[in-house]
């Protein structure tokens, strides 16, 4: 009788957390010397074992990419999380560090138009990130791996270079925001004899931004991100508080336009620019228990988002009118409480600026190094990924002391065109024409895609014309130094 067929194996990449990593011999009867031969038994006992093979090596080449997997999203949480659970976290990725630069985006699209528009996009947002979704049920895996599987690696590469963009994107501007703050908060507290421009202490942020970068386990940072939070929702609370108090006090500020017809593609940027959490969509559904149950999750956190940023942006610009600065924390009145707002709302974005450059850390790393060169083996590994992580925000913050305070306003709606339309309207409505069966569905997704590239086009050509001939309709500048 002839031999079994052999069954080449590759060695499994983590034989810890495979199952299939040690194989008894059950016919080997080891209380007696006896060894039984399986065929004597069993007639068919080959033809069974060469399958038993092919499914055990199917099963452990299934566990070792399993096992790659898990080091690639071990930030995001096991599929334990209830619809409660889901709607804050989706929250959390929403409302964040973006929401503040909302009442300056009012001034480029008037009151009124940007009520409306806040309305559209999100309404647009809601079911391009539904049928993201579906998408990614139908398929499986992360944004990534569902461009893969649909498209190729060719989409897979596509889609990681907008979301390094994106994230980024969204650093250079918190840095920005950072500085300007500082230079505010020195410049009150030592009289207005502020020793250095705001822009430099971009430079002097990264001190401390570049440390956390080297950290690889997410999971680690948890309590950075809960102080973060913290800081942002007490510095909201505030922000309400004064603009509240200003209109109370002064009326509603001057010059406020119901639609500016001069800047308000400005303000199509800033809107997307807003949803900044597009990146959490999918990670959130994999760490659901129940998934299905996400549609009525997101339906509900959109409402609440929307809600959010129109009364944010609305009441900061009514307050404020034309001098609405990019940020509205620069707006508030300079006596302690303010600072304290402003010092917070700094530390909290810079907090923040490592989770939000996670994903451009880990796929450019991964990207130079690959997945073998580890730095627990060797320290040299391990000080060049250091220096990579390092260069990545220091290229966000070359670009933010390039832009300056004066263009934060068109910089956020210049991210929000470039990096973010494709990821909230292009790559879903690719996805959902790939996985629907519907005719009718299939002729949305190309209007879907055809809708965000012209909006892409447009929003960045007035974007680019803002910057060669600007306008006197944005964001105020820094107004003059007050000491405290």
């Amino acid at each position: 009788m002839s031999n079994p067929p052999s069954i080449h194996r590759p060695p499994a990449v983590n034989q810890k957390r495979s199952e299939f990593s040690i194989i008894a011999p059950a016919s080997i009867n080891q209380n007696d010397k006896e060894i039984i031969t399986p065929h004597q038994e069993d007639p068919n006992y080959y033809e069974k074992s060469r399958r038993n093979s092919e499914d055990l090596y199917d099963n452990e080449k299934a566990a070792s990419s399993a096992s790659i997997e898990e080091e690639q999203i071990e930030h995001v949480p096991e599929g334990t999380a209830s619809p409660g659970k889901a709607l804050f976290m989706l929250l959390k990725a929403f409302v964040g560090t973006g929401v503040i630069f909302l009442p300056g985006s009012f001034v480029s699209g008037g009151l009124v138009f940007s009520i409306c528009l806040m309305v559209f996009i999100a309404s647009i947002c809601l079911v391009a990130f539904q049928i993201l979704v579906k998408s990614q049920q139908a398929i499986g895996g992360s944004y990534g791996d569902v461009a893969k599987a649909l498209y190729g690696n060719w989409l897979r590469y596509i889609i990681q270079f907008f979301l390094c963009l994106s994230q980024m994107g969204f650093v250079a501007s918190y840095l920005i925001f950072i500085s300007e703050n500082i230079g505010l908060v020195a410049n009150t507290l030592s009289n207005c004899s502020s020793p250095l421009e705001a822009k430099y202490y971009i430079w002097i942020v990264l001190v401390a931004i570049i440390p956390i970068t080297w950290v690889r386990k997410i999971a680690k940072l948890s309590y950075l991100a809960i102080i973060a939070d913290t800081f942002i929702l007490f510095g909201l609370v505030c922000v309400v508080y004064y603009t509240s108090s200003e209109i109370a006090q002064k009326g509603p500020g001057p010059n406020i336009h119901m639609i500016n017809s001069s800047d308000f593609a400005l303000m199509i940027g800033t809107a997307v620019f807003s949803f900044e959490g597009i990146g959490m969509v999918v990670p959130i559904v994999e760490g659901m228990k129940e998934p299905q149950k996400f549609s009525r999750v997101l339906n509900m956190g959109m409402v609440i988002c929307t809600i959010i940023f129109i009364f944010i942006g609305t009441i900061g610009y009514v307050a404020y009118g034309e001098n609405t600065q990019a940020s509205v924390v620069a707006n508030l009145p300079k006596e302690p409480l303010s600072v304290t707002v402003q010092i917070l709302y700094s530390v909290a974005m810079i907090l923040t600026s490592p989770f939000m450059l996670y994903p451009p850390l880990t796929i450019i790393e991964r990207g130079i190094f690959g997945t073998h060169k580890s730095g627990r083996v060797s320290l040299r590994y391990k000080w060049l990924k250091n220096l990579t992580r390092s260069c990545i925000p220091i290229v966000c913050a070359a670009v933010s002391f390039g832009v300056g305070s004066g263009g934060l306003d068109k910089f956020v709606a210049l991210v929000g065109s470039i990096a973010c339309m494709p990821l909230c309207f292009i790559f879903p409505g690719m996805f959902h024409y790939k996985v629907t069966k519907s005719k009718r569905a299939k002729i949305f997704d190309v209007i879907l895609v055809i809708w965000g590239f012209g909006l892409l086009i447009y929003t960045m050509y007035i974007n680019i014309n803002s910057w060669i001939h600007p306008s006197s309709g944005g964001a105020a500048s820094a107004t003059e130094c007050v000491p405290l």
